[in-house]
């Protein structure tokens, strides 16, 4: 839920990939303050776009809060900013939101939000969140116990274009769970959940790859 001063840095990759070139200049600038350490300057940024409604404002905010080096850490406030960000359609929100409630870090653990949230970020492209998903398929829990549907949906980041090295080692682990028919269509499913939910969503998969979270 917390993320590092670099991939902080990374999330400048988003701005132009999830909300293109008119993603506001303000934010890119509060996104470099947090960076080298200018938190001031870094907060009135994300305030000023978070009174705006904007989520790349909210979610910075959020990481700012859990982090608590530009302000005193609060969990709690963090997961308000990671709601906010995430019902108004940030994907890293919507990730750190699910996160949020999978491991009751400032709320109750409550796995059937995860479980939305993280579908959420998966359909557009979060192939992390995707994996996540998979492994409480395989587990059932938060959703029915479905090892078949839990490996396609960790398929993705498993693709030759991303092969993260964590989904790598659950699918193998699901796999391993699974006889030829199950291991065939569980593929067949997770192209297909590829080709729908991450490939048209290559700047968000790239960010990812470079290290935002």
């Amino acid at each position: 839920m917390r993320i590092a001063g670099r991939a902080m840095a990374m999330v400048l990759g988003l701005l132009a990939g999830l909300f293109g070139g008119g993603a506001r200049a303000d934010i890119a600038s509060g996104i470099r303050a947090y960076d080298r350490g200018d938190y001031p300057a870094a907060l009135r940024a994300f305030e000023a776009g978070a009174v705006k409604g904007d989520p790349q404002a909210l979610y910075n905010l959020g990481v700012a809060y859990a982090e608590g080096r530009a302000v005193p850490r609060d969990e709690g406030r963090a997961l308000s900013y990671y709601r906010q960000g995430a019902e108004r359609g940030s994907v890293l929100a919507a990730f750190n939101l699910a996160q949020a409630y999978r491991k009751g870090q400032g709320v109750a653990p409550d796995l059937a939000k995860a479980v939305r949230w993280y579908r959420f970020a998966a359909e557009r492209g979060h192939y992390k969140a995707g994996n996540e998903l998979g492994i409480l398929y395989t587990e059932g829990r938060g959703v029915p116990h479905d090892p078949v549907e839990g490996f396609a949906w960790i398929y993705p980041a498993t693709h030759a274009s991303i092969m993260d090295e964590a989904a790598m080692t659950n699918a193998m682990q699901a796999a391993s769970r699974l006889d030829r028919q199950q291991i065939a269509e569980a593929q067949a499913r997770g192209q297909a959940y590829f080709k729908r939910y991450t490939a048209p969503h290559r700047r968000v998969v790239e960010t990812l790859r470079r290290g935002g979270r």
